[in-house]
Formats: C-alpha cells, sequence, structure tokens
C-alpha cells in the first residue's frame, strides 16, 4: 500500500458513509468531522501506520486504535478531514470504517432518526452518537453530538 492507495482508502469510507447517510436520513448538509479506518489484520495495521505516521501526529490513545492529528488536511467532499483513527484489527468490525458526520442541530437530528431501522443511539461518558449501519455495506456512519476535534480542543 502507498500514500495514493490510502487516500483512496479515506475517500471510498468518506463517499460511502455519506451514501449511506443520506439514504437513511436524508440529511444533505454534512460535514465530515473524523475518520476510522478499520485494519483488517496486524499487516495492515502496521503498513497503515507507516503511511499516517508521516503525515501527522498522534493526538489520542484509545485502546482501540491511534488518532492522528493531520499536518495537513485531506480534502474531501464534505470538507477538510484533519483526524484519522487507525482502529487496531477487532473480529466484531469487519467493516473498512466509519465516518463521523456534524450536522447543523444535533437535539433534531436525534430526534427524527430514533426508532428507524439500522439506528443506533451510543451513549458513552462524555458524549453520545447517532449509528447507522446498512447490513449490504462495509462502512458504519456515525453523528456525534459533539466533534472528536472539540473533545481534544483541536483547531479543525
Amino acid at each position: 500500500m502507498d500514500k495514493k492507495e490510502f487516500f483512496n482508502i479515506v475517500q471510498y469510507i468518506v463517499n460511502q458513509g455519506k451514501i449511506i447517510a443520506i439514504n437513511y436520513s436524508g440529511e444533505t448538509n454534512l460535514q465530515i468531522g473524523y475518520l476510522d479506518i478499520f485494519a483488517k489484520d496486524e499487516t495492515e495495521k502496521d503498513t497503515l501506520l507507516s503511511i499516517i505516521e508521516k503525515l501527522g501526529k498522534i493526538v489520542e490513545r484509545p485502546k482501540t486504535g491511534l488518532t492522528f492529528q493531520l499536518n495537513n488536511p485531506l480534502i474531501t467532499d464534505l470538507g477538510p478531514l484533519k483526524l484519522i483513527k487507525i482502529r487496531f484489527p477487532d473480529p466484531s468490525r469487519p467493516q473498512r470504517g466509519a465516518p463521523d458526520f456534524k450536522v447543523p442541530d444535533y437535539e433534531i437530528f436525534k430526534k427524527k432518526m430514533l426508532g428507524k431501522k439500522n439506528v443506533n443511539l451510543i451513549e458513552r461518558l462524555k458524549y453520545e452518537m447517532i449509528e447507522i449501519w446498512d447490513e449490504n455495506e462495509d462502512v458504519l456512519v456515525y453523528f456525534p453530538n459533539k466533534l472528536l476535534s472539540d473533545d481534544l480542543s483541536l483547531n479543525q
């Protein structure tokens, strides 16, 4: 894998996430905030890390992977992307990855989405998020009530 293939993975996750988000929510005013790439195995994890380490610095070390703030944002159809997490291999996450999207009003969005098919509310200590999945797709989609960049006090 080279840098171009890495960027292709990022674009694929953003584009598939956008399609899923629009299909399930009807929301078209999406802004990318963060992106997870799910490593398929240890070899891919090491390869992904070797590429991203040249593009930015580690800003978070959760037990599930490493989050990097990029020196230069990647430009996507849904805005600049400055935070990418390389998620360690996990059999419970066979998907390719997951983008986090920001919507203009999370509370209104949440009320609209709760109770719909393939939609979950995930509650954590410091935040919550709406999860959307499609069993026919290999990308999960998340809408957090606050962006990770805000939580890490990063200027995105």
